[in-house]
């Protein structure tokens, strides 16, 4: 008996350790790894959000604008921005890391669910150290590099977290029968995540409808819906009066062209984000090219379909508790992000679009949900031990899976292509009014503008000394001193 117990700690401790070595690759990575250099959005943000903050013009309407009624307001990595030009230099590193912070919050906050629901019960302890190490390599997982290539998809991993808090904080609500809190609670959602908090909310109103007659016993569930509904109302109306000139990037004929036109693609929006989360696209095309797709996203896709079949097959069986409401939130969201990325980017971009690496963020929701799912199984399982071991699996599985993507992804084509752009981008400064024919322009979107707002924004840069303009930038990344003629003079720092 004794030994066993050995065993099950032994055990555990080597579930945390896998864990926390994957979170540091991960982290090594991200670190070394990403963009750095200011690369793509991150020039819009300089020419027109600092410029405004150096400029003095700065303003709280500046926290929440958008470019068109498809993108998204960001009002939190806005401060963040500001942070990383006062502290860091605007090196886009430290933003990675944020995101990294934020990948690792969640997991806290998951695991804090499950430890809960599964407090008690015969195997709480090995089901929390594998749950750990399941979302772990999930949340974490180089499966594809390009999330945590480029910091400000890494920083999206700030969303999936919003949600998960606003699910847990939305299921308080609704035990406790408290509209005005739920109203308040989705009002400042929405002010933080802007549309994936309105996803977030479609997803706790199909949730309080599934559970209705539950509800309806001791709670007002129409009272809470309307509190939901109302809080949306008031942040979209609100938002239109402040941004009256706000318009759309994507016409009525563009999206029915593109979804008529393309009808026979329409498969895609399902298969790619169900089987990226096995094997990502990014990461096929670089193994064994673009004509493999299908042969691995496909049978991963049916696998992971499956999945949720299973999944909700016990979420409809389960009695209502605040770790079914969560999975079942996430999973729903992730239904509605699909939907959101159908409507606002097919029509512009077609259904290779799915494709992108960033949106992996959200795809790997699927896994989390599940595994939230198959760790309250396996935790109860004292007479069968079917769930448990089916659960144990999926993690090993998984973590091996991390493993190997980690163990392959080395970080000097990284430095390098970060070196290029660093040249590239003190080659625009030394002429900014004349375009280099072979600028990267996809990275160093400036090349782009016309010349007086791509002189303005390097001279801004190269004033407040930030990115690869600052020395300090520059000895952290190992990068050559700047030329004499960029260098600022000692008197005008």
């Amino acid at each position: 008996m004794e030994n066993k117990a050995w065993i099950a700690a032994a055990g555990r401790l080597a579930a945390y350790a896998c864990a926390v070595f994957i979170a540091a690759v991960t982290t090594v990575f991200a670190w070394r790894g990403t963009l750095f250099v200011a690369t793509a959005d991150a020039w819009a943000y300089v020419a027109t959000f600092l410029a405004r903050y150096y400029a003095g013009t700065l303003s709280l309407a500046d926290f929440f604008a958008k470019r068109n009624s498809l993108d998204h307001s960001q009002p939190l990595q806005k401060v963040l921005l500001l942070v990383y030009a006062r502290c860091f230099d605007l090196d886009f590193a430290f933003e990675a890391l944020t995101g990294i912070a934020f990948g690792i919050a969640l997991i806290a906050v998951v695991v804090a669910i499950v430890r809960a629901d599964t407090k008690g019960q015969p195997r709480a302890k090995t089901v929390n150290a594998l749950t750990t190490l399941g979302l772990t390599a999930v949340v974490l997982s180089l499966n594809d590099d390009g999330v945590f290539s480029w910091s400000l998809a890494t920083l999206s991993l700030f969303y999936p977290l919003g949600i998960a808090l606003m699910l847990a904080f939305a299921y308080r609500c609704v035990e406790r029968d408290q509209p005005f809190l739920l109203a308040a609670g989705t009002l400042v959602a929405c002010l933080v995540l802007d549309t994936s908090a309105i996803l977030g909310a479609a997803a706790i109103v199909v949730l309080i409808a599934f559970r209705w007659r539950r509800l309806a016993s001791t709670r007002s569930p129409a009272r809470l819906i309307a509190a939901i509904g109302i809080a949306v109302v008031l942040y979209v109306a609100g938002y239109a009066l402040a941004f009256p000139a706000l318009q759309s990037g994507v016409t009525t004929s563009q999206r029915f062209d593109q979804f008529f036109g393309h009808a026979g693609e329409a498969w895609k929006a399902i298969v790619v984000p169900l089987g990226a989360v096995v094997a990502a696209p990014h990461r096929i095309k670089l193994l064994h090219g673009a004509d493999a797709f299908w042969t691995w996203l496909v049978p991963a896709a049916v696998l992971i379909a499956a999945g949720h079949l299973w999944f909700w097959r016990d979420i409809v069986r389960r009695d209502h508790s605040r770790l079914a409401f969560v999975a079942a939130g996430l999973m729903l969201f992730f239904y509605a992000t699909l939907a959101g990325i159908f409507w606002a980017r097919v029509p512009r971009y077609g259904f290779d679009y799915f494709m992108q690496s960033r949106y992996l963020v959200f795809y790997m929701l699927q896994l989390v949900a599940m595994l939230m799912v198959a760790a309250s199984n396996a935790a109860r399982s004292a007479r069968s031990s079917e769930p448990f071991a089916a659960f144990a699996a999926s993690v090993v599985v998984l973590a091996c899976a991390a493993l190997v993507y980690g163990r392959h992804l080395t970080t000097p084509s990284n430095i390098d292509f970060n070196r290029m752009l660093d040249a590239e981008a003190i080659a625009l400064a030394e002429d900014p009014a004349h375009v280099p024919s072979d600028c990267p322009i996809n990275h160093l979107t400036l090349c782009g503008w016309v010349p007086s707002v791509r002189i303005a924004t390097l001279d801004l840069m190269r004033r407040e000394q930030l990115n690869v303009f600052s020395p300090r930038f520059r000895a952290r990344h190992d990068l050559p001193p700047l030329p004499p003629s960029l260098q600022v003079p000692p008197a005008a720092r």
